[in-house]
C-alpha cells in the first residue's frame, strides 16, 4: 500500500510543472492563454465540489479534508493567481517562477520534517530550502532572504478555512513585488530570459 504522506508530497513537487505555462504561446487556438487559466482553476474547483459531495474519493487526502476543501485546490488557486496577475501585469515573471517552484518543494519539505524531527527543524528546512530555490532562480540576495523569511511564516498557522497552500504562494511574492515595484529593494531582471 502506498503511503499516503510521501503521495501527498510526491504530488505536491510535481505541481511545479505549472512553470511550463510560461513557455506556451501568448496565444493558444486564438484565446489569450490566460483564458486556459480560468479554466483550468473552475475545473479544479468542480472536481473538489464533486469530491465534497461524495460523488467520488480521491487517494492521498487527509482525514480533515472529507468535509473541508483539500490542500490541492488551495495551491491550484494560488498558482493560478499568481499567473493571472503575472499576466495583468502585477507580479514579474522571475518572482512567479520562482514562487511556484518554491511552494512546490518547501511546502512538503516542512511538512516531512515537521513529522520527523519537529517544528523548529522543519522551519529552519523550509528557511533553508526556500532560500536556495529562490536564490537559484533570482539570484537576488535580498530577494531570497525575503521571499523565504515570508514563506516559512506565513507556513506556520493553521486556519481552518485558509490553507498554507495558498498562502506560502501569495505572500511572498506580493511583498517581493512590494519591495521591488516601490523601489525599496534591489533592480533584477523581471523575465529568466535576462538571468
Amino acid at each position: 500500500m502506498i503511503d499516503q504522506a510521501i503521495y501527498r508530497r510526491f504530488n505536491h513537487t510535481v505541481a511545479a510543472c505549472f512553470v511550463i505555462y510560461f513557455l506556451f504561446p501568448k496565444y493558444i487556438l486564438n484565446f489569450d492563454r490566460v483564458y486556459f487559466v480560468i479554466i483550468f482553476w473552475l475545473s479544479i474547483i468542480l472536481i473538489e465540489y464533486f469530491r465534497l459531495s461524495g460523488a467520488f474519493t480521491l487517494d492521498g487526502m487527509r482525514d480533515y479534508e472529507d468535509t473541508r476543501v483539500a490542500g490541492f485546490v488551495w495551491f491550484a488557486t494560488g498558482t493560478c493567481m499568481i499567473l493571472f496577475f503575472y499576466e495583468i501585469g502585477m507580479f514579474p515573471e522571475i518572482f512567479a517562477v520562482s514562487t511556484i517552484i518554491m511552494a512546490s518543494f518547501v511546502d512538503p519539505l516542512i511538512g516531512e520534517v515537521n513529522r520527523k524531527y519537529g517544528n523548529r527543524k522543519g522551519f529552519l528546512a523550509g528557511l533553508i530550502g526556500s532560500f536556495v530555490i529562490y536564490q537559484l532562480i533570482i539570484g537576488v540576495i535580498f530577494y531570497a532572504f525575503v521571499g523565504s523569511m515570508v514563506a516559512v511564516i506565513v507556513e506556520r498557522p493553521k486556519f481552518k478555512w485558509l490553507d498554507d497552500d495558498l498562502l506560502i504562494q501569495i505572500f511572498p511574492i506580493l511583498v517581493m513585488t512590494i519591495f521591488y515595484f516601490s523601489g525599496l529593494g534591489p533592480d533584477l531582471p523581471l523575465t529568466l530570459e535576462g538571468n
